[in-house]
């Protein structure tokens, strides 16, 4: 069942409760979920939905237009149409007095509340200018499956893919060009299966790009903060792998010394001392990691700067390139990287919320070169927060935000 009322936050919150329901129903359960079961209680409407959704009054109005494709195709899309709860649709010069703009690929099949469920969150707020849902697809056989749960406005990840969803609402005053430069306090994401696409389009799909911001000229200093004790095995191979591995011109590394004492890491920290780009700094007490990399930041000089263990090694020399563009965007805050294990598999790719408990780490111990969900992996894209083994952040946000803390992150 989609929707029992009105009220789209009530809904949500009814979802959630489900859910939760199921998931503690399915616990202990690694056998596959069967897609058309799932649909059968979360997605398909009864009549009394049905009846629901039909008394919803909006005046919204869609110009929808339908893509090339074989007539089968046009006609499965155009049978979706037709059976919307929301009549307030139109094609070609009938819809030329309609304020949204709904354009579908041929044999996209919409869920029969679809535009209903669109048309009801531009009414709750109309300074809304985007509007998305998630959607599943057709196999071969025309058979629901496979559902595509999308996140929240996400621009790098949809543009870095080429699309945002099988369905999509835009204003009429936004062109398919200016959807990625929308802010996100104008963008709906309905998290309803509101749309099924089939694979045929999906396996025709242009490759992921990725896109590269430029790191300025000149590009500014980066200060790699190190947090170290002992360990000198390791600490040799991050620093040579850093220092040889690193194309980026302007790099300084900066050593956090937790009172070290082994004999081949002492060596290594002390060799720094004549080295123009280093910087060691002692820290003395119990371990505390806020507080080592506070120390380590303090006596940095980059306008960049980056923490990182002394258990990583580099694998990729343009890694400070990508880390050095993404933070010259004003709207980015802090980035991360995807960190392998040992064995090649993923230890880190963002972290999300509801994964493993409260938060957690996604796509963990899958092959390292695994494209990860809906194909998310192979772009930069937004997440909830990333790990301090990897991360890169300006000084003048680290200076705002005071640094790490020492008390509750210790």
């Amino acid at each position: 069942m989609l929707l029992r009322s009105g009220d789209l936050a009530g809904f949500a919150r009814r979802l959630w409760r489900r859910l939760r329901g199921l998931w503690e129903a399915l616990e202990g359960n690694t056998g596959p979920i069967d897609h058309g079961e799932w649909r059968k209680r979360w997605v398909d409407l009864t009549e009394r939905d049905r009846e629901v959704v039909a008394g919803w009054q909006s005046a919204t109005r869609f110009a929808v237009s339908v893509s090339d494709g074989p007539p089968d195709a046009v006609a499965a899309t155009a049978v979706s149409l037709e059976a919307q709860l929301h009549s307030r649709w139109a094609v070609g010069a009938e819809a030329e007095d309609a304020d949204w703009v709904v354009d579908l690929e041929a044999g996209v099949e919409l869920h029969p509340a679809a535009l209903a469920a669109v048309a009801r969150a531009v009414d709750a707020d109309p300074d809304l200018r985007l509007v998305y849902g998630d959607y599943d697809h057709l196999d071969d056989a025309g058979r629901p499956a496979d559902p595509c749960f999308l996140p929240d406005w996400n621009p790098d990840l949809f543009a870095g893919l080429g699309r945002v969803s099988a369905l999509v609402a835009r204003h009429r005053t936004v062109s398919v060009e200016q959807m990625a430069g929308l802010d996100s306090g104008v963008v709906c994401h309905l998290p309803f299966v509101l749309a099924s696409r089939p694979v045929q389009l999906r396996d025709a799909d242009s490759p992921p790009v990725r896109h590269r911001w430029p790191v300025g000229d000149p590009p500014p200093r980066v200060s790699v903060v190190i947090p170290t004790r002992d360990r000198g095995r390791l600490l040799e191979a991050c620093l040579t792998s850093l220092r040889d591995g690193t194309r980026y011109p302007d790099v300084e590394v900066v050593i956090v010394d937790h009172e070290t004492t082994e004999r081949r890491a002492r060596r290594l920290i002390d060799g720094l001392a004549d080295d123009p780009d280093a910087v060691v700094v002692p820290f003395t007490g119990p371990f505390n990691f806020a507080a080592m990399c506070n120390r380590g930041v303090a006596s940095s000089s980059g306008e960049m700067v980056v923490l990182l263990n002394n258990d990583t090694e580099v694998v990729a020399d343009d890694w400070l390139d990508e880390f050095v563009g993404q933070l010259a965007r004003p709207e980015v805050g802090v980035v991360g990287a995807l960190l392998l294990f040992g064995d090649g598999t993923i230890q880190h790719a963002g972290v999300h919320p509801g994964v493993g408990g409260l938060m957690g780490h996604g796509h963990k111990h899958r092959p390292g070169d695994n494209p990860g969900y809906h194909r998310r992996l192979t772009v930069a894209h937004e997440v909830a927060a990333v790990t301090g083994a990897c991360l890169g952040i300006t000084r003048a946000l680290w200076d705002r935000l005071g640094g790490l803390d020492e008390e509750n992150l210790a």
